[in-house]
């Protein structure tokens, strides 16, 4: 079995029927600016609630590259949302060092990749769609190419479980150029 993806230009939180929609978050899951901002709007203050009680019930802080699930609050087109640790708001973490890394994306890819497999064997292989922003490439300042490049080779693989991946782009130039490398 293998991912199937697509590309979409818009709001990736009126996407319809998706499992999982991706928060491009911060390693305090504290919802700000971006999608995280759009996540507040349209989960309302109950998602930050839960994410802060995820926070504080680790124990222990996040890094770059972690991904925490939650509900998707009063969203009702989407079951959970994984907030994806893309900034580093870590006490001590300076200037570019709270910025996200090809490296940090790719980790991202792989933990989000159990909670496929998770929801594929105990939700008897119903259709299971994932939906995700362009990770890093706004406020983080990571080079869209090689952001879509790492998306590519992560969802061309075979895996146990069928999954729709439905990738947004945040402008026109985006959808266009995931369009071309041929990601949907």
């Amino acid at each position: 079995m293998s991912y199937y993806c697509t590309v979409k230009l818009g709001n990736l939180l009126k996407e319809k029927n998706a499992t999982f929609i991706v928060n491009a978050s911060n390693t305090r899951l504290q919802l700000g600016s971006g999608v995280s901002s759009a996540f507040r709007k349209v989960c309302g203050v109950v998602i930050q609630v839960e994410m802060l009680e995820k926070y504080k019930s680790l124990q222990q802080k996040l890094h770059k590259g972690d991904v925490i699930a939650t509900s998707s609050g009063k969203a009702t087109n989407f079951k959970y949302a994984l907030h994806a640790a893309v900034m580093d708001y870590n006490t001590g973490v300076r200037n570019t060092d709270k910025l996200p890394t090809l490296d940090s994306i790719h980790t991202i890819l792989q933990n989000i990749e159990p909670y496929l497999k998770w929801y594929a064997d105990n939700h008897n292989n119903e259709p299971m769609k994932l939906v995700l922003p362009l990770m890093g490439c706004g406020v983080g300042s990571l080079n869209t190419k090689e952001v879509l490049e790492i998306y590519k080779s992560f969802f061309s693989r075979e895996v146990s479980h069928q999954c729709e991946v439905v990738v947004y782009g945040y402008s026109v130039e985006n959808y266009e150029l995931a369009k071309e490398m041929c990601i949907g």
